[in-house]
């Protein structure tokens, strides 16, 4: 039943592809108290597969016409909120896009919160990465004028996104990419079964790896890491989820390498906790991160992690955070995994906890947070 009290939060944007900004919304909208907050969704997908679930708690979504017709586009934004008079929107952003901004500024909602979740452009076409450069940079200007509050995933994150006065200063929030603990804590019975389903032997050493198939997460070099392990240890299994634009050319190079009976692809998943149970180590050699939450996962499930030194160091919340320099030989990164073959899986709930990466402390923190914004008291 729909809480006619609740402040309704609208959020920007969500898609189909569970990448790192919808599964952080989706994520939070599931722990919300829904009588306090009720979040509605702006998606330019036609169809998601958690719409009928967030719909019938209560929550809206629109459809948003491409920005190619400006006037279009506009007249979405006129009539949203003519229709419903919001007060907040949350804006998750890789690169500080101004010209939403701009239009929700424009047709009087108020409290407009940039949220940081990235630290460079993703995409592999080297102009269309300039252009959207030149857009952050010019939206970070623009934002001092717009935006009236900042969240960032990581410093680094507000760093790459927020006006230089706003990062200085340091006003800005950090939120930390949290999940449910309780989902990732390991289980030898359900790797057992798992593993049996994928056709992984008991005894085989299985790299993970959960991310789409981008320019940002590097799996070109992915896979030339892992030919170096499976060198070192034939029995050896990469293991990966995700899809994305890119996935038909690493398929094409695994085949070129004579991998494809080592190397796993799983597509998008829904038993991904379950997943991390199969995995004897974590391997995220991304070209930059905001603050990728499969990196607290993998920590989360007892996974030894090997990240890029491109990510921030805010990932190393427990020991098992491994960090090798970007420009490494693929051999040293395989040398320093292969050490870590047979580590015993602890449960690394009460430090990702202490480090405040637990879902359920870091919802409080975002209800107060659009409670006092509606207060006018932060």
């Amino acid at each position: 039943m729909e809480n006619e009290n609740a402040i309704r939060v609208l959020q920007y944007i969500v898609s189909n592809d569970k990448g790192g900004l919808t599964k952080y919304i989706c994520q939070n909208y599931c722990f919300i108290n829904k009588n306090k907050i009720q979040f509605d969704f702006i998606t330019y997908d036609k169809f998601l597969d958690f719409e009928k679930d967030f719909y019938n708690k209560g929550a809206k979504f629109y459809r948003i016409p491409k920005i190619k017709n400006i006037f279009k586009y506009f007249s979405f934004w006129r009539r949203l909120q003519k229709e419903n008079k919001y007060k907040i929107i949350h804006f998750h952003m890789s690169y500080t896009n101004f010209i939403p901004i701009i239009c929700a500024r424009l047709v009087g909602i108020e409290s407009i919160i940039l949220h940081a979740h990235s630290t460079q452009i993703d995409d592999n076409r080297f102009f269309i990465r300039v252009i959207k450069e030149q857009l952050n940079f010019l939206g970070k200007i623009l934002s001092k004028f717009i935006v009236k509050k900042y969240v960032a995933c990581s410093d680094l994150a507000a760093k790459w996104m927020f006006p230089v006065t706003v990062v200085k200063k340091k006003k800005y929030m950090l939120a930390h990419n949290a999940i449910d603990l309780e989902k990732y804590i390991f289980n030898i019975e359900i790797r057992k079964q798992k593993r049996k389903e994928l056709g992984i032997s008991d005894n085989c050493f299985c790299i993970g790896h959960i991310g789409r198939f981008t320019y940002q997460k590097n799996h070109e070099f992915l896979i030339d890491i892992f030919k170096e392990i499976h060198l070192l240890n034939k029995n050896t299994k990469l293991l990966l989820i995700g899809n994305g634009p890119l996935i038909d050319k690493i398929k094409e190079k695994v085949l070129n390498l004579n991998l494809e009976n080592n190397v796993i692809f799983l597509g998008n998943r829904k038993d991904v906790p379950s997943l991390y149970n199969v995995m004897d180590c974590f391997v995220l050699p991304s070209l930059f991160e905001g603050l990728p939450i499969v990196g607290i996962e993998a920590q989360a499930a007892g996974l030894p992690c090997f990240f890029s030194d491109t990510i921030t160091k805010e990932l190393f919340i427990t020991n098992l955070a491994n960090y090798i320099a970007l420009n490494e030989n693929p051999k040293i990164w395989a040398k320093k995994i292969i050490e870590y073959q047979w580590v015993l899986r602890k449960n690394m709930s009460n430090e990702i906890k202490k480090n405040g990466y637990d879902i359920n402390m870091e919802i409080k923190n975002l209800e107060r947070y659009y409670t006092n914004l509606i207060n006018n008291s932060i």
